[in-house]
């Protein structure tokens, strides 16, 4: 069963370059991972706003991620630069289909 994992972190008005360059240093160790299939920092809707999807090949791979420099360094360091604590959703997924033709997508073709 693969895992997602949403996050949207409230960055402080003033510090979002350094938020940022903590985001891209996590990003960059979280993909270099055997067990990350994909890890993306979005720009959420509002300033200082980020939106994190990481999807891991499984509980077992997220969980090694936890115990990785690249994320203990994160946790130490993103307290300061947030205006509240992230909300994040773990989703654990059976199954997932993709489209066959997603340009455009029609219902009658999803694989």
């Amino acid at each position: 069963m693969t895992v997602l994992v949403v996050a949207q972190l409230h960055g402080l008005t003033g510090v979002e370059s350094e938020l940022r360059t903590l985001l891209a240093q996590l990003a960059d160790g979280a993909r270099a991972e055997p067990g990350c299939s994909q890890f993306l920092v979005l720009d959420g809707p509002g300033a200082g706003e980020h939106v994190l999807l990481s999807h891991w090949v499984d509980e077992a791979a997220l969980s090694a991620h936890y115990g990785t420099p690249h994320y203990l360094h994160y946790r130490a360091n993103v307290t300061p630069l947030l205006a509240r604590p992230s909300d994040v959703v773990v989703h654990h997924v059976a199954e997932s289909v993709r489209a066959i033709d997603p340009n455009p997508p029609e219902p009658g073709r999803l694989g």
